[in-house]
Formats: C-alpha cells, sequence, structure tokens
C-alpha cells in the first residue's frame, strides 16, 4: 500500500467512526460498522456493512435505514468519497 493509500483509507475510518457514533447515539441497539474498498478503485468498490446488537433493534430501526444511509453518504461526502446506496447493508451481528 502506497503512502497515498494509506492516508486515503485513514480518511474513510475516520469518516465512517464518526458516522457510525452519530448512529448509536440515535440508534440505541446499533452496534457497529465495517466496510471493505479496493482503494485502487473505491468509488466502486466501497462497501459498508452496519451491525445492529439484535433482531429486535433491527426491527426498530428498520424504518428509517434511509436517515442512517443518508449519514454515511454525507460523512464520505467530506471526503469527496460517493457510495451507492446499495452498498450499505444492514445486519444482525
Amino acid at each position: 500500500m502506497t503512502k497515498t493509500q494509506k492516508q486515503r483509507d485513514k480518511q474513510i475510518r475516520q469518516v465512517l467512526t464518526i458516522a457510525c457514533e452519530n448512529i448509536k447515539q440515535t440508534d440505541f441497539g446499533f452496534a457497529y460498522l465495517t466496510h471493505t474498498v479496493d482503494l485502487n478503485n473505491e468509488a466502486n468498490t466501497l462497501k459498508v456493512q452496519c451491525y445492529f446488537n439484535d433482531d429486535l433493534a433491527y426491527q426498530k430501526s428498520e424504518l428509517h435505514f434511509d436517515a442512517l444511509k443518508n449519514e454515511i453518504t454525507q460523512q464520505l461526502a467530506t471526503i469527496g468519497l460517493a457510495i451507492k446506496a446499495a452498498n450499505i447493508s444492514f445486519l444482525v451481528d
């Protein structure tokens, strides 16, 4: 990994951490999020997986998944990275 790629990876992790903490404040039962990305083609390969503690938390948050996706999208936009809503998934841990 080049120095530039390491810096970009750090930027992505930082904004996703902010998104994660913001979501935790509004959605009780939200556990964490993780991501995968090919830094050579980040716009097309970035995928974010959001995990909830249990089925009940998942079901309670299901009504506003769009707002959660919006939070992630907005945070990524601060570093000039767009993500397709379809590349954000919600799962139970």
